[in-house]
């Protein structure tokens, strides 16, 4: 081995050659370089002539990419032999060379070797046979760099697809999250390995900052939805590898290649140092968890701490020829598939444990909700008989009530006896407000007087006479029409509110003068009743409550959305009734 010479490296030396032994990686003898090398193997062709027998020729990898020819005669080269490089890193070769191209004696094969310093440049196994010997070599070789990279590579892409549609539709089910991300940046890793040609003109040291970057990301990602899946948060802890992840990337960009062995060599011990402390101190988690899920995860990790020393040392020793990692690394991920589809069927069961649990518990609600609303209907139906007997006690005080103390008066004020005629129209009196009475407990059919004095004029000829014949003077006030028609209740309730307080003055008030006004102010209807009695004590009345009446007049007035104002003192009683309309 030794350095090419000339600017594009194409040309061999004739001086400092070298004995190596193959698979030789430069950086294992410390020969830091970026450039071309030539390796020249000799070999001995002695065969007879009439041999027709191809000579197959077997080269495990070409790190990074380069170009081979046997004797001087260009055999193969790589598409791209300047940066951005092809890669040519973990593809064997294999070529069949007729005997007609080789001579009898010595054989020389070049091969050039285009490198990258912090790569690993170097040549891989060289294999010079007839086809029987060197196929089956051939056949482990990319069985081991091409067919289960690839294979792991799509076991990685899908299950990371199918983990990330889970979480996409449960995004509260972190660990189906980070282990999208965990799957992600291995398939970065692999597509690293497998690739041939650089994608978006990247160079090789580019690739190699990005690939590095990935797979510390992977071994922290890897420790996240393991925890997860025992149900465990580490919050300080990581907040602490997500930093450590920004200052790799930040190192990744900025660095100079010069530095990149050294950052490259640090973050691959890291990284591979955080998943083996994870994979050990995991066993201690998943028991604590007491989850199914977390001990078949931890038995996986207990076989991948085995898995990772020795292909440490297979590493180390520059032997790449059997890792471990290419074989296992596929059942590994499909195990981990099954384990992640366990704690997705756990929580699917727990959802339907707790749909039927709540669908109980609604059955349970309505019914309650059913009984409770059987018994507010009850307890309204019954309040509502209490409220129309409530109001009928109202009605026939107001009404019926004042005509028997009307009646009652005429019988007591009268000088001679009465004729039955007279009995008798008291008597047809009383039989129209009972049945006013009983009509007004729907005041649907009862139309509104054209003017308020016909709304008056049953009023004032009930009273007058029996004021007359106490000789007490009466002053009436109406308008002459409606300023606006109020409604049938408005009217019904300002007579029942009429008739009590003119039955009270007869019962009470010892007045001489009594005043009955009605009209509009503010867009209000008011009832104005005065008279110039012995007055009494408003409140008193009603803190003891004493007066039924008193109370009859404001519940009726407050049910339309009016109110009653009652101003009493010796000499002067004032009364007055407003409702809106």
């Amino acid at each position: 081995m030794a350095k090419a010479i000339g600017q594009d490296g194409t040309q061999r030396p004739e001086t400092g050659w070298q004995n190596v032994k193959l698979p030789d990686q430069w950086d294992k003898r410390k020969f830091y370089y970026t450039g071309s090398t030539w390796y020249k193997i000799v070999w001995d062709y002695q065969c007879p002539t009439t041999t027709k027998t191809p000579i197959t020729i077997v080269i495990s990898y070409i790190n990074m990419t380069g170009q081979v020819f046997i004797n001087n005669d260009l055999l193969w080269q790589d598409q791209s032999l300047v940066e951005p490089l092809s890669r040519s890193w973990n593809m064997p070769r294999y070529w069949n060379l007729p005997v007609s191209s080789l001579k009898q004696g010595e054989n020389i094969l070049w091969v050039r070797v285009v490198g990258v310093k912090s790569q690993n440049s170097g040549l891989g196994q060289v294999l010079v046979g007839n086809a029987d010997q060197v196929r089956p070599k051939f056949q482990m070789f990319w069985n081991q760099q091409r067919v289960l990279v690839f294979l792991n590579l799509i076991t990685s892409l899908t299950l990371g697809v199918i983990a990330f549609l889970v979480w996409i539709f449960h995004r509260k089910d972190q660990i189906f999250g980070w282990f999208t991300l965990a799957a992600l940046m291995w398939s970065m890793v692999m597509f690293n390995t497998i690739m041939l040609e650089a994608p978006f003109g990247l160079t090789t040291l580019q690739i190699a900052r990005i690939s590095i970057v990935c797979f510390f990301a992977y071994s922290l990602f890897s420790c996240f939805y393991a925890w997860r899946l025992a149900q465990r948060k580490f919050p300080r802890l990581e907040k602490i590898l997500l930093l450590m992840l920004f200052i790799a990337i930040g190192m990744a960009i900025l660095l100079p290649d010069t530095a990149l062995y050294n950052f490259i060599s640090g973050t691959f011990s890291l990284g591979l140092l955080v998943l083996l402390i994870n994979f050990i101190s995991y066993q201690w988690i998943a028991y604590r968890s007491k989850l199914l899920e977390a001990y078949l995860l931890a038995a996986v990790f207990l076989f991948f701490i085995i898995v990772c020393i020795h292909d440490t040392f297979q590493i180390m020793q520059s032997n790449n020829s059997f890792l471990w990692m290419s074989y296992t690394a596929p059942l590994t991920s499909l195990l981990i598939a099954i384990i992640l589809a366990l704690r997705l069927a756990k929580n699917l069961r727990a959802i339907e444990n707790f749909n039927r649990t709540l669908k109980q518990n609604i059955l349970e609600a309505k019914n309650e909700l059913t009984l409770s609303l059987n018994t507010q209907h009850q307890l309204e139906l019954d309040n509502a008989k209490l409220q129309e007997r409530l109001q009928l006690a109202h009605d026939l005080h107001d009404g019926l009530g004042g005509s028997l103390v009307r009646s009652m008066v005429t019988v007591d004020q009268s000088q001679t006896n009465l004729s039955n005629q007279q009995f008798l129209s008291m008597l047809k009196i009383l039989r129209d407000d009972l049945r006013q009475v009983i009509d007004s407990g729907s005041s649907t059919g009862a139309k509104v007087p054209d003017t308020p004095i016909l709304w008056g004029a049953p009023l004032r000829y009930r009273f007058t006479q029996l004021f007359d014949e106490l000789n007490i003077t009466t002053k009436w006030s109406f308008p002459e029409s409606w300023q606006k028609q109020p409604t049938p209740l408005v009217c019904l309730t300002l007579l029942r509110v009429a008739e009590e307080a003119l039955t009270n003055i007869l019962k009470h008030s010892q007045a001489t003068s009594v005043k009955c006004a009605l009209f509009f102010s503010k867009g209000q209807l008011v009832l104005d009743i005065e008279d110039n009695g012995i007055g009494f004590d408003v409140e008193a009345v009603k803190n003891a409550g004493m007066s039924v009446g008193l109370r009859s007049m404001q519940t009726r007035l407050e049910r339309l959305g009016g109110h009653l104002t009652v101003q009493s003192e010796a000499g002067r009683t004032c009364l007055k009734a407003c409702l809106p309309v």
